[in-house]
């Protein structure tokens, strides 16, 4: 018996596959889409009137030259030290002088306080009087040694004094600054107190 010819393939169809991993092909007409043609937003009115109008320039405030700038005030010169005065050189220093009441005083204050005078009276009297009339020296005086009353019932007040004066007192009596100013003048006031004082009782008892 004669054998069957075989089928002659001819040409190549592009949609046979040896490759049995892909899918067959479903022989579907596939038709594909016109993509839409994408129109931008038309730009508003407003809009291009913003885009063609210039940015605004900054404003750059104009430089003061130094040279019309106010003048600044110069700093206050400091203040030289001031030097110790020397003797004679007129500076004057407040000082305080104190008196007080001798005890034989006292009791003259008493007799006139019997006859209505108080004895304030007249330690004040007497302690105004000698402090106009006080004139510090240049010598040193020693606290005399007397029975006195205590201070508060004593005179106080001030008194301005040559500086040059009570520094030379200080250097040559009180070197190691221990005592006041006021010390070192009660030796020559207290005396002139004491004296104002006699003559202020002696006053006030004449006119009894």
């Amino acid at each position: 018996m004669p054998r069957k010819k075989k089928t002659a393939l001819k040409g190549r169809d592009p949609a046979y596959t040896s490759d049995f991993s892909q899918p067959l092909p479903t022989n579907k007409l596939v038709v594909e889409e016109t993509p839409k043609p994408v129109v931008s937003n038309p730009v508003t009115e407003p809009a291009k009137t913003l885009a063609a109008s210039p940015s605004p320039k900054p404003t750059v405030k104009p430089e003061i030259s130094s040279a019309t700038q106010a003048p600044t005030k110069p700093a206050p010169a400091a203040k030289p030290k001031s030097e110790p005065p020397t003797q004679g050189s007129g500076d004057k220093r407040e000082i305080a002088l104190s008196a007080a009441v001798k005890l034989d005083q006292q009791k003259q204050l008493d007799a006139l306080e019997t006859k209505g005078t108080p004895a304030k009276i007249a330690i004040t009297m007497a302690g105004r009087r000698a402090v106009e009339q006080f004139e510090p020296q240049p010598e040193y005086v020693e606290k005399q040694d007397v029975q006195r009353m205590p201070m508060r019932q004593g005179y106080k007040s001030t008194k301005r004094i040559d500086a040059s004066l009570l520094d030379a007192l200080r250097n040559k009596h009180d070197p190691h600054r221990l005592s006041s100013d006021s010390a070192m003048m009660r030796g020559q006031f207290e005396p002139l107190f004491w004296s104002c004082l006699d003559a202020v009782i002696k006053e006030l008892n004449s006119k009894d």
